[in-house]
C-alpha cells in the first residue's frame, strides 16, 4: 500500500530508541564533536539505500536492529532491508537528514534527527502534485570496535503533505 511504502521511505533517512533514561540524562552531553561522524553514517545509509545495496545497508545496522515507525509497528533489519530493496527508484526525490542533537554515553549515542523528503507524484486524479514527507526520529547508535552501528530508530512524528496540504500526521503512541 502507499502508506506502507511511505513508512519505509520515512526510514530512508534513516530515517530511531527511546530518549536517554532519567539516570543517563545527567551524564550525557550534547556531543557536537561527533556530528561529522554521524553525518557520515547517515550519508552512507542514504547512499546504500539509494543504490538498493542490501549488504551495504546491513553493515550500518547492529545485529539486533529494530525500526519502529510512527504507528508503533516494529520490524527487524532483514524485513526493513527487503522493503527498501523493493521500493521503486524515484529520480525526482530529494532528501536530507538533519541532526538535531547528539547525546553520547560510553559506547552508545542517542541522535535526534529530522528527515525531509520532497518529490513529485501523480495524485488520484492523475495530476502531478508536489509531495513532502517530514519525519522526526530518535536513533540509538552503539559503538562496535571503532564503528558506530544503528541499533534502533523510532519515528516520533511523521507528516506527509501534497501541494502544501497535510494529508497524514502521525505521532508515535
Amino acid at each position: 500500500s502507499e502508506m506502507r511504502a511511505l513508512m519505509v521511505v520515512i526510514f530512508l533517512i534513516f530515517c530511531f530508541p527511546f530518549g536517554a533514561t532519567a539516570q543517563d540524562k545527567g551524564q550525557a552531553n550534547s556531543d557536537d564533536s561527533l556530528r561529522p561522524v554521524f553525518e557520515g553514517r547517515y550519508a552512507a545509509m542514504k547512499s546504500a539505500m539509494a543504490a538498493r545495496d542490501g549488504k551495504a545497508i546491513s553493515e550500518i545496522l547492529a545485529p539486533d536492529f529494530i525500526r519502529e515507525d510512527a504507528s508503533g509497528q516494529k520490524e527487524n533489519a532483514d524485513t526493513m532491508i527487503q522493503e527498501v530493496l523493493a521500493l521503486p527508484k524515484d529520480p525526482l526525490k530529494v532528501s536530507s537528514t538533519t541532526i538535531l542533537s547528539i547525546k553520547v554515553s560510553a559506547d552508545s549515542a542517542t541522535v535526534d534527527q529530522r528527515y525531509d523528503m520532497k518529490t513529485t507524484k501523480a495524485g488520484p486524479d492523475g495530476n502531478k502534485r508536489d509531495v513532502e514527507m517530514i519525519a522526526v526520529s530518535t536513533d540509538t547508535w552503539i559503538k562496535s570496535k571503532d564503528t558506530w552501528l544503528l541499533q534502533r530508530t523510532v519515528t516520533n512524528q511523521m507528516d506527509y503533505s501534497a501541494n502544501g496540504k497535510v494529508l497524514v500526521h502521525k505521532v508515535h503512541p
